[in-house]
C-alpha cells in the first residue's frame, strides 16, 4: 500500500487547491461542478483517487520540473476526466457516482450536459495556462477518449473481439493515462524517446486499470463500489469478462448469451443475470482476467525500469501501479 500513501497523498492537497481555484466561480453551474468533483456537500471532500493529476505532477517533478509549473496541466486533466464522467452517467443512466446522486439524477439531464460542457471549457482554460502544446495534447487525448466512449456505446449493438475491446480501452481509458504521463515529461523537457516510453506506460496501465474495473463491475463488493453486484451484467455491458466468455463459450452457451444481450433497452431478468454470472464462473473468466491484469502489471513495471527515474521514484511508481490494478473489491 506504500504507493497509495507516498505518491497519491503527496499531491492531494495541491490538486485540491488547484481544483478549488479553477471552480471558484459564483454561478449555479460552478456549484454543480464543485459538487461533482467532491468539493461541496461532502466532509471531508470526496475527491476520489486523483490518479491522473497525481501522475502528471509526479512525472514532472521526478523528471526535473516544479510542481507549480505542472499544476495547471494536472488540474486540466482531472477536469476533463470529471466532465467525461458527467456525460457518461447520462449515457449509461447511472444514478449514483461515488456513493452520491449523479449530477443528472440531481439536476436533470439538460443541466448536467451544461455542467459537463462548462467543465470541459474550464479544463481547456487551465491547460492553456500550462502551455499551448500541453493544451493541444490534452485536446487530442479528449478526442480519443470521446471516440472510445462512442465505441463502447456501439458495442451495445453487437459482440466484439478482444482486439476491438482493447482498441476501445486504449481510447476511452488509456488516452488520459497516456496524456498524464506524457504531459509530465513534456513539462519537464525530456526528449521524445522518454515521452514515448511514458506514453507506452500509460497505455499499459490503462489496460490493466480498465480490465480490473471490468472485473469489479461483476464480482466487486457493491457496498464498497456504490453500485449493485454484477451491475455491468444488469446493464448488458460488453466488458472484458463478457467479451472473453463469448470467445470461449460453446455454441449453445454463446447463442444463449447473445439472446440475453440482444435487447439493450429491455430490463434484464434476474434469472438471466444469474445465468451469465454462472457462465463466467464456469469458464473461469475472473481468474483469466486477473492473470491478464498481472501480465500488464509486469509489462508496466518493465517500462518503469527503462525510465530515467531515481530508484525511489521507480519503486513508488511500481507500488502505485500494483495498488491500482489490484485494488480491493
Amino acid at each position: 500500500m506504500s504507493g497509495r500513501t507516498t505518491l497519491l497523498d503527496r499531491y492531494r492537497g495541491t490538486i485540491e487547491g488547484g481544483l478549488r481555484r479553477a471552480l471558484a466561480g459564483p454561478s449555479p453551474l460552478d456549484a454543480i461542478l464543485r459538487y461533482h468533483v467532491g468539493l461541496a456537500d461532502a466532509e471531508p471532500p470526496a475527491l476520489g483517487k486523483l490518479l491522473r493529476p497525481s501522475l502528471v505532477l509526479f512525472t514532472a517533478e521526478e523528471l526535473g520540473a516544479t510542481v507549480e509549473s505542472a499544476l495547471p496541466a494536472a488540474v486540466a486533466l482531472e477536469l476533463v476526466h470529471g466532465f467525461s464522467l458527467i456525460h457518461d452517467d447520462i449515457q449509461d443512466r447511472d444514478e449514483i457516482r461515488r456513493g452520491r446522486p449523479a449530477v443528472w439524477a440531481r439536476w436533470g439531464i439538460a443541466e448536467a450536459i451544461n455542467a459537463g460542457d462548462m467543465m470541459h471549457a474550464i479544463a481547456v482554460r487551465s491547460a492553456l495556462d500550462a502551455a499551448p502544446d500541453v493544451a493541444r495534447a490534452l485536446l487530442e487525448a479528449t478526442i480519443e477518449m470521446i471516440e472510445g466512449q462512442s465505441l463502447d456505446l456501439s458495442f451495445e449493438k453487437r459482440f466484439v473481439t478482444a482486439d476491438e475491446y482493447l482498441d476501445m480501452v486504449d481510447r476511452k481509458t488509456g488516452a488520459l493515462f497516456r496524456c498524464a504521463l506524457r504531459s509530465g515529461g513534456r513539462i519537464a523537457g525530456v526528449d521524445e524517446e522518454v515521452q514515448e516510453r511514458l506514453e507506452d506506460l500509460g497505455r499499459t496501465v490503462g489496460r490493466a486499470f480498465q480490465i480490473q474495473d471490468d472485473l469489479l463491475g461483476i464480482w466487486g463488493d457493491g457496498d464498497i463500489l456504490g453500485k449493485p453486484t454484477a451491475s455491468d451484467v444488469r446493464r448488458r455491458k460488453k466488458s472484458f469478462p463478457v467479451v472473453l466468455a463469448h470467445a470461449k463459450a460453446g455454441d449453445e452457451d454463446r447463442s444463449k448469451l447473445e439472446r440475453i444481450y440482444e435487447d439493450a433497452e429491455k430490463s434484464i431478468e434476474a434469472v438471466d443475470v444469474d445465468w451469465v454470472v454462472g457462465l463466467l464462473d464456469r469458464l473461469d473468466v475472473e481468474g483469466q482476467g486477473r492473470e491478464t491484469v498481472r501480465d500488464y502489471l509486469l509489462r508496466a513495471c518493465g517500462i518503469v525500469d527503462s525510465l530515467p527515474l531515481s530508484a525511489d521514484a521507480r519503486g513508488e511508481l511500481k507500488d502505485l501501479i500494483e495498488v491500482l490494478a489490484r485494488r480491493d473489491k
